[in-house]
């Protein structure tokens, strides 16, 4: 790596630990794509699948909708684990973290649905949820307070544990349309609720909102996602490397453009 400067020992850091290499934080992106139903979140994150710096990709399912969209994705590129339990995404976080395995990306897909489930495993626990569908759907209950608290916590620590992985990391969550019931103001977060939803997007360095546009010259549609926050939608970039928004490429290649430009940025080759 060239361009970043090395952080020196400090010697007035109890027990003699280095300083973190500031040039580190870029090395991976950590990024949670919104976007309404169909407008492109999955085919963000499957296009980590054309790049050797991401590829292999394990994509943890929640949606149902991954195996669609990473069928067009070279062979060996990608693994899709269908999720069914908290569980099994505790065991993929236990496997990745001990480093022995051949992924540099892991996309959680969405952090909507993980919440549904995690909720659900509170009000009827995991078993339950597992194996009683009639029991689960015709015998509704409701989460009282104490599952909504354990349900916030759970998400904000699942999304710090993953973020901080040595590797690429994609998240994703459907986009709520909010209201101000003074003003009639509209805006666009993400979709999980209460607190979670503005507390979750200040957990990843880059959040984009995806959303379709009219191209200027051609006149068709076109997907582009936004990095920067204009008091409408819930958007940021921490490598301040993206600028205010970037279309999908034409050979689909997103998160190459996303990487090259921040590699540009900070002179990591």
């Amino acid at each position: 790596m060239a361009g970043v400067a090395k952080v020196e020992r400090q010697p007035d850091v109890p027990g003699g630990l280095l300083g973190e290499d500031p040039s580190e934080k870029f090395r991976y992106l950590n990024v949670l794509f919104h976007a309404f139903g169909g407008l492109g979140k999955t085919t963000a994150c499957a296009s980590a699948c054309l790049d050797p710096r991401t590829a292999p990709v394990l994509v943890c399912d929640f949606e149902g909708g991954a195996p669609i969209r990473y069928a067009k994705m070279p062979k060996g590129s990608y693994t899709i684990r269908r999720i069914l339990r908290i569980k099994d995404l505790n065991d993929i976080y236990e496997y990745l973290v001990k480093g022995d395995h051949p992924y540099k990306s892991v996309s959680l897909d969405s952090l909507t649905e993980i919440q549904k489930l995690g909720l659900a495993e509170f009000v009827y626990g995991a078993e339950g949820v597992a194996k009683s569908f009639l029991g689960n759907v015709i015998n509704i209950k409701s989460a009282e307070i104490q599952h909504w608290g354990k349900s916030g916590n759970q998400m904000g620590m699942l999304v710090r544990y993953f973020r901080d992985l040595p590797m690429h990391v994609f998240f994703t969550t459907l986009t709520q349309t909010v209201k101000d019931e003074i003003t009639g103001k509209i805006s666009y977060g993400i979709s999980l609720p209460g607190k979670q939803s503005d507390e979750v997007p200040g957990i990843p360095d880059i959040v984009g909102y995806i959303d379709i546009q009219k191209d200027p010259t051609t006149k068709q549609d076109q997907r582009v996602v936004y990095f920067q926050p204009n008091g409408k939608i819930v958007a940021k970039d921490r490598t301040d490397a993206l600028g205010a928004g970037m279309p999908f490429p034409k050979d689909s290649k997103f998160v190459t453009a996303m990487l090259d430009k921040i590699y540009a940025a900070y002179g990591i080759e």
